[in-house]
């Protein structure tokens, strides 16, 4: 009976080990968190690694978090003149979800993101002034109910390198904050919340 436990518990453990091995890619990631030695060039967004949360006070009582599922967007890299990369990104406002249907539906209406009419957010950066090796403001503008306004963000620059299938990619987190009212989603504030946090977490591909 030991004999048979443990050759049962070996074989087990082989075929754990060959699925990984039959699943794994044949190119591992080859990454560097130094933004210097990532090529120059256009970037795409990779919207099934990119994800977006607003998140918004309640009452004083909690935090709820709004998210954007569909978005896309582009990057202009040049590491020899960090200061002049550009970002633009777009996100469906139509596709907004906060996990309960009854609220999604109430902030995709006239009092909130009024989608019917303003189907998309954009958000489109022209400057870039260097805080730290990794990290960095961005300049931005962005457009949400028709009114577009500055809104600063910090980046930091995760990684960048040679993704498993063997495409050129940068990761970046962004954080922002701003105040809905000054884009006249003026519903229910103070006690929803006026201040905004956003976070993205995003990864972005060359272009070939």
């Amino acid at each position: 009976m030991i004999t048979s436990h443990r050759f049962s518990r070996r074989s087990a453990a082989l075929m754990v080990l060959g699925l990984g091995l039959a699943m794994t890619p044949l190119g591992a990631a080859v990454e560097s968190a130094d933004p210097s030695k990532s090529p120059a060039g256009a970037y795409v967004m990779d919207a099934s690694h990119t994800s977006v949360g607003a998140r918004v006070s309640h009452l004083g009582f909690s935090t709820t978090t709004v998210n954007f599922p569909k978005i896309s967007g582009s990057l202009t890299w040049d590491p020899a003149k960090p200061e002049t990369s550009s970002l633009d990104v777009t996100m469906d406002a139509t596709a907004v979800y906060s996990g309960w249907e009854a609220r999604d539906n109430h902030i995709k209406g006239e009092q909130f993101f009024n989608v019917a009419k303003f189907p998309t957010i954009t958000y489109k950066a022209a400057s870039l002034t260097k805080l730290t090796a990794t990290t960095a403001r961005v300049d931005g503008t962005l457009t949400l109910l028709g009114i577009s306004k500055p809104v600063p963000m910090t980046v930091t620059f995760v990684a960048g390198g040679k993704g498993m299938m063997g495409d050129i990619r940068i990761g970046l987190t962004g954080k922002a904050s701003l105040k809905r009212t000054d884009f006249g989603m003026t519903a229910f504030a103070p006690a929803v919340g006026d201040e905004i946090d956003i976070t993205i977490d995003t990864e972005f591909s060359k272009k070939p």
